[in-house]
C-alpha cells in the first residue's frame, strides 16, 4: 500500500501541465486556432480562473445548442481532448460538444483543488496544502456551469473529465452532487488517497442510491512511470467490484484495463475510449439487427430515448440510416419490408428516388412487372429527370402523367 501511495504521489507531482492551445505555421501563414482563453473571476475561490473554451466546428454560423465537456487540468488535456471530440463529431461517433478545460495553474493549486483533507502523513508530507475539494466543486456548481450555461449555447448534458487526482475528484464529485454531471471519465484516479476514503464513500453511496441516470467510464494502467504491476491497484479494484456487484438503475458504468499505458500516457486513450463509449448508443451501428427486432419504429424509439439521454429530446432517426436498412433489405431481397420501410412516413422522409429505382429494379428482376411499374413512377415523380425510369415505363407500356423537369 505504501509503495503504490509513494509511486503515485511522485507520478502526480511531476505530471506535465502546460501545453499550447494553438498551432502555428511556419513562415507567413496565419494561426490555427482551437480554442480561447477566458479569465472568470471567483468568489468562492477569491481568484481569478483560466478557462480554455473550444467551440465546436459551425457553433459561430448557427443556432444550435450543445452538450459540454469539462476537462480538469485543462491545460494539459484541451489540445488533444478538442481533437478527440471533433474527430469523433465528425464520424458520427457522438455530438458535436463544446469543451471547457479548467487550468490548474501549478502543482500546490492543483492538489488543493482536487483533493479532500487527508488524515494520512504520508499524503500531507508529500501533497501539502491539500484539502480543497469542496469549495472547488462549489465553485464549479455555483459559478462555473452558470457562466458557461449563461455565456455559451449548451444543453442540459454535462460530462467531466479527471486523471490522476483529477479522477478521484471526478468520483468525489459523482458521490457529493450526483446529478451535477451526467456523465464521468475518470482516468487512473488516485484512489489511494485519504487511506482510500473517497472510494469507501463511493462503495457507499452505490449501495444505497437505487437510481441514478449517469455514465461512468474508468480506467487504470496500474504502471506509474517508475514501475509495473500485474494488478489492478486495490483501490480501483474494490470499486469496480462494488459496481458489478450493485449499481444504481440507469447507471451505466465500463472499466477498462489499459495494460499497455502507463500513468502519463492513460489520459488520451481514456478520453477516446470513454466518449465513445458513453456515447455508444449515439451511433446506430447495425440498423438492420435493430430493425430486425423491432421494425423502423423499434429504429426510431431507440434513437429517441438515446436523444433524451443525451439532452436531444428533439432528436430523431436520420434519413441516412433508414437508407442503410432500405440498402439492407433490398440486397437481403426482402422487397415488401424495404418497400415499407421507404414508405413509412413519406413527409418526414421523403424516399430517396434512386432507392426507389433500385427497388423498381429488384422488382422487375422477380418477374413482378406490376410493382415494379409502381416503383419507377413513384422514382419519376421524386426526380422527372430519371430517363431509365422513363424508358422501362415506356418500354412496360405505362402511361407517363406530365412532369415538370429541371
Amino acid at each position: 500500500m505504501m509503495t503504490e501511495r509513494f509511486l503515485a504521489l511522485i507520478v502526480f507531482l511531476w505530471a506535465p501541465q502546460i501545453l499550447s492551445v494553438s498551432a502555428w505555421a511556419q513562415g507567413q501563414g496565419s494561426p490555427v486556432v482551437i480554442g480561447e482563453s477566458v479569465q472568470l473571476q471567483s468568489s468562492t475561490l477569491k481568484e481569478s480562473r483560466s478557462l480554455l473554451i473550444s467551440k465546436p466546428a459551425g457553433y459561430d454560423n448557427s443556432t444550435d445548442r450543445y452538450p459540454v465537456l469539462y476537462l480538469l487540468d485543462g491545460e494539459t488535456h484541451f489540445h488533444y481532448a478538442s481533437g478527440i471530440a471533433s474527430f469523433l463529431a465528425e464520424n458520427d461517433r457522438m455530438p458535436k460538444m463544446l469543451l471547457v478545460g479548467i487550468v490548474s495553474g501549478g502543482r500546490v493549486r492543483r492538489t488543493h483543488d482536487l483533493t479532500t483533507p487527508s488524515a494520512v502523513e504520508m499524503d500531507n508530507r508529500f501533497s501539502p496544502g491539500n484539502g480543497g475539494a469542496d469549495a472547488f466543486l462549489s465553485f464549479i456548481a455555483d459559478e462555473l456551469i452558470p457562466f458557461v450555461d449563461k455565456t455559451y449555447r449548451t444543453r442540459p448534458y454535462r460530462l467531466l473529465m479527471g486523471h490522476s487526482i483529477g479522477g478521484l475528484f471526478g468520483v468525489y464529485a459523482l458521490v457529493t452532487k450526483p446529478t451535477l454531471f451526467n456523465a464521468y471519465i475518470v482516468a487512473d484516479p488516485s484512489l489511494y488517497w485519504n487511506n482510500e476514503a473517497v472510494g469507501a464513500r463511493a462503495e457507499s453511496f452505490f449501495s444505497s442510491t437505487k437510481s441514478l441516470q449517469a455514465d461512468f467510464y474508468m480506467t487504470t494502467s496500474s504502471m506509474t512511470a517508475a514501475s509495473a504491476s500485474d494488478e489492478v491497484p486495490s483501490a480501483v479494484a474494490r470499486l469496480n467490484a462494488a459496481l458489478g456487484k450493485k449499481a444504481p438503475a440507469g447507471f451505466r458504468w465500463n472499466f477498462d484495463w489499459m495494460k499497455q499505458e502507463d500513468h502519463l500516457s492513460i489520459p488520451l486513450p481514456s478520453i477516446y475510449r470513454g466518449l465513445e463509449t458513453i456515447f455508444e448508443d449515439w451511433r446506430l451501428t447495425d440498423p438492420v439487427a435493430l430493425f430486425d427486432k423491432g421494425g423502423i419504429e423499434g429504429i426510431h424509439r431507440r434513437d429517441r430515448e438515446a436523444g433524451q439521454r443525451f439532452g436531444y429530446p428533439e432528436r430523431i432517426t436520420s434519413p441516412f440510416t433508414v437508407s442503410l436498412v432500405v440498402a439492407a433489405l433490398l440486397r437481403a431481397g426482402r422487397l415488401e419490408e424495404a418497400s415499407g420501410v421507404l414508405l413509412h412516413d413519406p413527409k418526414a422522409y421523403p424516399p430517396p428516388w434512386n432507392q426507389l429505382d433500385a427497388l423498381a429494379r429488384a422488382y422487375e428482376n422477380r418477374g413482378d412487372a406490376e410493382q415494379a411499374a409502381r416503383y419507377y413512377l413513384l422514382s419519376l415523380r421524386q426526380n422527372p429527370g430519371n430517363e431509365f425510369a422513363r424508358k422501362k415505363l415506356t418500354e412496360m407500356g405505362t402511361k407517363i402523367p406530365e412532369l415538370p423537369r429541371d
